[in-house]
């Protein structure tokens, strides 16, 4: 385990609640520091005399009979008489059974078929470089690689047409996003122009499959019980960024639709509503849309959360500040946008195509 997961246990375990489970005798009290646990009996010398006093948020405190000083981890290890292997392994457990969760770094297996993409590499370098473009919309190392990311400076993508001429893009200058099914699957892919003097910001190729199709970051959601709904990559990735930096929201898989619509209809189920469904039989329960905050993004939320909860899924919409999307503001506004998300009701979706809180008055 990191050591960033180990500083996080030790913040987020509840001591309070160990004490509680383990049968320890204490009050509550009050001090200049705020709440604190009186112990009766002190784990080191044993004083039975309720001398020892820990406060409740970080653990730190002492015994005023031997003036044994105490932190969450001394306390678990004097109360169990562990290792401080032992004592470190008790704590990683206790913080799992109170709902903590390890970062969810680790994407599912995928299948990339770099054979039939442009002439490109991948992020970061085998020297742990990244693109500067990348990192100044946050999108570090670490996630280059969690999203498979590729560059390609200079290359082509050869296809054939129906009538059977052939043709070709150029993908100069774009970063590489792959695009895979919900079992990791390489389907397709897309090209990001970050260069700035392409006609077409998005480029996508010809000859395989549209994205429309499929979910992006899809084959993460899989047995999932809540998802986010964002738009294109860099609002799926500002989501991912966000809820991974705040444990309570780790479970929850951003996906990306490539767009303000969610595509369905088609007779085999070979679309974006056709992969919820898919996802629903998996576990899926909570659906939480977080498009772009502007009217037509509304509008477009309402129609894909009622097609959802026909489906049988709970679906919120998160209402993000005018104008933005989820990579245009902070993690801590992408969070609070997701907690005050406002659950579909037939009231709701009225109230909002009537009085649209982005229509400008």
């Amino acid at each position: 385990m990191s050591r960033a997961d180990n500083l996080e246990i030790m913040t987020t375990f509840d001591l309070k609640q160990w004490i509680e489970g383990e049968g320890l005798s204490f009050t509550e009290t009050r001090g200049r520091s705020g709440a604190q646990l009186n112990l009766k009996v002190c784990p080191h010398c044993g004083d039975r005399r309720s001398k020892v006093y820990l406060n409740e948020e970080n653990g730190i405190g002492n015994c005023f009979a031997c003036d044994e000083g105490f932190n969450k981890a001394k306390f678990v290890k004097a109360s169990l008489d562990l290792s401080w292997a032992d004592t470190f392994k008790r704590i990683r457990e206790a913080c799992k059974e109170q709902g903590w969760r390890p970062r969810k770094r680790i994407e599912v297996a995928v299948e990339l078929e770099t054979a039939v993409m442009p002439n490109s590499f991948a992020l970061p370098t085998p020297e742990g470089q990244n693109l500067q473009y990348l990192e100044g919309r946050g999108i570090t190392a670490e996630w280059a690689k969690y999203f498979h990311l590729r560059f390609c400076d200079s290359g082509w993508w050869n296809f054939t047409r129906p009538d059977g001429t052939k043709g070709g893009q150029k993908f100069d200058g774009r970063v590489l996003v792959p695009v895979y099914d919900l079992d990791g699957v390489f389907q397709t892919f897309q090209g990001r122009d970050i260069v700035g003097v392409a006609e077409r910001k998005y480029l996508f190729p010809s000859g395989l499959p549209g994205t429309g199709r499929f979910l992006l970051n899809g084959q993460n959601a899989l047995r999932r019980r809540e998802v986010a709904i964002g738009e294109g990559f860099f609002d799926v990735a500002a989501m991912k960024i966000a809820f991974d930096e705040e444990p309570s929201l780790r479970h929850v898989e951003p996906v990306g639709t490539f767009g303000k619509n969610l595509s369905y209809g088609s007779s085999d189920g070979n679309d974006q509503l056709g992969r919820f469904v898919q996802l629903k039989r998996e576990g899926l329960k909570l659906v939480t849309i977080c498009y772009d905050g502007e009217e037509k993004a509304l509008l477009a939320a309402l129609e894909a959360a009622e097609r959802l909860h026909r489906l049988g899924l709970a679906v919120k919409i998160a209402l993000l500040p005018a104008g933005r999307d989820p990579n245009e503001i902070t993690a801590a506004q992408v969070r609070e946008a997701y907690w005050k998300a406002t659950p579909l009701s037939a009231s709701i979706a009225v109230k909002w195509r009537l009085h649209n809180p982005y229509r400008r008055r």
